[in-house]
Order: structure tokens, then sequence, then C-alpha cells
């Protein structure tokens, strides 16, 4: 399984372009609040202090998650086209499993959105260091990490759920440039959540991405926030989107991660009853 995973990393760092574009969404929401939304934000928020320091870190929480999504979403492309080609079929006479061959899957692309997130962050903090003097402290880059695995891991899963029924690369394709458009607007990052009418809000909260969202700016913005008035503060949350709002209240930290741990939970459930369902259906179709 693991020359699989090498396989699967080779043939998608391979392909320059599959990379950029699998990054495009991410790159569009950064390129969108540089040039257009952070100077109409400053404007909003110019009573607090270091206003430009707080919206940069707000915008690199959305946009590592928009590319958790959309690279991980990209990697899988791969099974699809291995299934159109009939390599799918050939892996498996190999001698391993069909589930093998799927974790294998879903693995790389964990990988490869880790990665991803990891080159955009690093570049985002450059650009925001030296525009804005913008500083994060590596203990919190390390926790930053470990949510990275867990949002390529989530989207991963997902990703697989609804990539698993689409046997053409061209349907994968067109359903990969909705989600590059949509997951911007879907984790709050080209508009703030809190400006979003009623129905879109609540279609967000749907969204596994925006509670990875939340994480990433609970994190990046805990510090900074402590600044902020207290009469304020909810408001500001709300609107960001630092925490979602169910049941009247803003998710925590860690009701954060309990939401995005089980949404793995139930992907992982819904991957074995997949499994479990095609094994029985050829086993009846061989007798």
């Amino acid at each position: 399984m693991l020359s699989l995973i090498q396989r699967n990393l080779k043939l998608f760092f391979r392909n320059r372009a599959g990379v950029f574009f699998s990054l495009l969404g991410a790159l569009i929401s950064f390129v969108l609040f540089v040039i257009f939304l952070k100077a109409n934000m400053l404007d909003s928020w110019k009573q607090l202090q270091h206003p430009a320091r707080m919206l940069d870190l707000w915008v690199i929480g959305g946009t590592l998650a928009v590319t958790g999504i959309t690279t991980t979403l990209s990697a899988l492309s791969r099974m699809s086209s291995d299934a159109e080609r009939h390599v799918y079929e050939d892996l498996i006479l190999t001698g391993l499993s069909r589930l093998k061959i799927q974790i294998s899957y879903i693995l790389s692309a964990t990988i490869i959105g880790t990665v991803l997130q990891g080159l955009l962050y690093l570049v985002m903090i450059f650009y925001f260091n030296k525009i804005d003097g913008t500083q994060i402290q590596w203990s919190i880059s390390l926790q930053l990490f470990i949510v990275s695995l867990l949002s390529s891991f989530s989207a991963a899963l997902l990703n697989f759920v609804l990539v698993f029924f689409m046997r053409s690369v061209d349907t994968v394709g067109k359903f990969s440039s909705i989600v590059g458009a949509m997951s911007g607007f879907l984790v709050g990052t080209y508009i703030p959540v809190g400006v979003l009418p009623e129905f879109a809000q609540n279609l967000v909260k749907l969204t596994p991405g925006a509670y990875v969202a939340s994480i990433y700016r609970q994190l990046l913005m805990h510090d900074i926030l402590k600044n902020v008035n207290m009469n304020i503060l909810d408001n500001l949350k709300k609107e960001l989107g630092v925490g979602i709002t169910l049941n009247d209240h803003l998710t925590s930290l860690s009701q954060n991660i309990a939401i995005v741990i089980g949404v793995i939970i139930g992907l992982l459930a819904v991957i074995v009853i997949i499994n479990t369902y095609y094994q029985r259906k050829r086993r009846f179709s061989m007798e």
C-alpha cells in the first residue's frame, strides 16, 4: 500500500499545472482579500488595535480551510482516472484489497492537502509579515500543522465519498470547478459569515470546512482578540466566523474540534458501509 501512496504522490506533484489549479480556489480568496476586501473591512473595524493584522490572521484561517478542500478533491481525481482507464482492476490483481487501495487514495490526498496547506501558509505569512508586520508564534504554527492534518483527512474522506460515484475524470473536473468557486463562500472567506443572509449561514453550518476554518481562526486570532472590547467581541467573532453560531451560542475551539472528529467518524462509517454493500453485490453477481 505504501508503494501505491508513493505512486499517487508522484503522479500528482509531477503535474505542475494540476497542482496550481488545485490551489486556485485558495489563491483567489487570498488575492481577493488583498486587492478588494481588506480595505473595506479595515473601515469596518478601524476602531480596533491592529485591525490589519487581525484581518490577516482571519483570511489565513479561511484560505487554509479552502486549500484543504480543493487540493484533496484534486488529488482524488486520480481515483476516477484509474477507474476510467481500468488501472483500478490492474491494482486489484497485485493482491491488494479494494479497501486498501481506497485507503491509499485517501492517505495520498491527506498528505497532499497537508503539504499544500503548509506551503500556502508560508507564502501568506511571508507576505503579511512584510506588509503589516504580522507574526505567528512557532507554538501556534505547530498547532496549525496538527489542524491541517485534521482538515485534510476530513476533506479527503468527504471528497472520497463524493468522487467514489463519479467514474469520469471530466465529471470530477467539472465538480472540482464548482467546489473551487463555492468553497470560499462556504468557509466565509470571500464574504464574512456574519454578513451572509440567514439561509446562506445555515448552509455554511452544514459544511465541515466552516468548522475547520473556525478552528484555524480561533488559534490564529486568540491573542489579538484579547485586546478587543468585550462589548463588541461576540459580534466580531460572529461576523468573522471565529466560532459558528449554533443554538444562539458561538462554538468553542473544543466544540469545533469535536464536530470535525464526529464528521470524520461518520464518513468512515459511510465508507465501510459502501464497501460492504459493493462486496455483497459482487458476490451475488458471481453466484
